[in-house]
């Protein structure tokens, strides 16, 4: 059996896009001297050799001349940038449930970096055991633990904070890692980790919403499933979840994003018994419906928290995938169930 190859989702180098767009640097020359078309940053599950990110960070950094930059860019990491996976992750019960979830799903965002929970003790480490961008690892490692800081501390209480990080990279001079993370930082250890008390883990988290986490598992479920099978439908389906607002994604756009033609594409979801439309309109409308079905979320909570601008776009959206507004829909389901 061959070896998957070690890919990074193109979404994911949005941050390196914004730090370029605020720091007044030309962004799409930058992409394209390192050998990526800056428009597959918008295309939902485009994947990026591991090797062509690592080229594009080694050069950023050359470019640059900053003692932070892997913090920095964890500063221009959207949350939005993982949707549903990061919708369940802020909606989660207390932080380990979330560390859990992150760990589960972490194949939906890149298979060069494997995630895993240990517990000892008192204390839950998240490690980070990345298989790429080995040479760039003084931007990987900080970036990473910064970012899983930034969105942790937005769903956890006041004064919650990890016990310690550790690195494998060497001491730099300046002390902005520390600085970013708020907590003591081991370097040249043998395991990249960032460890908490489990006691702080068990806190219930601001953001908790157990419906939202309950109407996104099982599609999260399925999608891992799928991958884990090699179910072209179940790829599209995560693509339409990245990318919910956009109502001009396009069955070309999915090809390319695969490494396959239009032609090849519809050939495969035909194989499955489906087709690019039946896959888009089921997935949206799948997931407004089972989040509409809980009285404890606003059509607000759910069209902001996939990625809609504001109510009425979700709104005018959903009346077009059902021919009822999520009002009406609600409604009558509230209605069913009483009868």
């Amino acid at each position: 059996m061959s070896k998957e190859p070690l890919t990074i989702l193109a979404t994911d180098l949005r941050m390196v896009a914004r730090w370029l767009q605020h720091n007044g640097r030309e962004v799409e020359s930058f992409f394209a001297r390192n050998g990526i078309d800056i428009a597959d940053l918008d295309i939902p599950r485009a994947r990026i050799p591991s090797e062509t990110v690592e080229k594009l960070l080694l050069n950023l950094l050359a470019d640059a001349q900053v003692p932070c930059l892997g913090t920095e860019l964890a500063t221009f990491h959207r949350i939005n940038d993982t949707r549903a996976l990061g919708v369940t992750l802020l909606a989660a019960t207390h932080g380990r449930q979330a560390l859990e979830r992150a760990t589960r799903y972490q194949r939906l965002m890149t298979t060069g970096a494997p995630m895993s929970l240990v517990e000892r003790g008192d204390e839950v480490s998240l490690t980070l055991t990345p298989k790429a961008l080995l040479n760039a690892l003084d931007i990987v490692e900080p970036y990473f633990f910064t970012m899983l800081w930034q969105w942790m501390r937005l769903a956890a209480r006041p004064g919650f904070a990890p016990r310690r990080v550790a690195l494998t990279v060497p001491q730099p001079k300046h002390h902005c890692v520390e600085e970013a993370l708020a907590c003591p930082v081991h370097w040249q250890a043998k395991q990249a980790s960032m460890s908490f008390h489990a006691d702080d883990l068990r806190q219930p988290w601001s953001m908790a919403n157990a419906e939202m986490v309950s109407a996104n598992e099982p599609i999260l479920d399925n999608l891992l499933r799928g991958l884990r099978t090699g179910e072209v439908a179940s790829s599209v389906r995560l693509a339409v979840l990245e990318s919910l607002e956009d109502q001009r994604l396009s069955e070309a756009e999915i090809a390319r994003a695969l490494h396959m033609s239009t032609r090849t594409l519809q050939r495969r979801l035909k194989a499955e018994h489906t087709s690019f439309g039946e896959v888009v309109q089921g997935t949206r409308l799948q997931l407004a419906q089972q989040l509409l079905s809980s009285p404890d979320i606003s059509s607000t909570e759910v069209g902001l928290a996939y990625g809609f601008a504001d109510a009425s776009a979700f709104s005018r959206a959903f009346k077009r995938w059902t021919g009822q507004t999520p009002g009406q829909y609600r409604s009558e389901q509230q209605h069913t169930a009483a009868g």
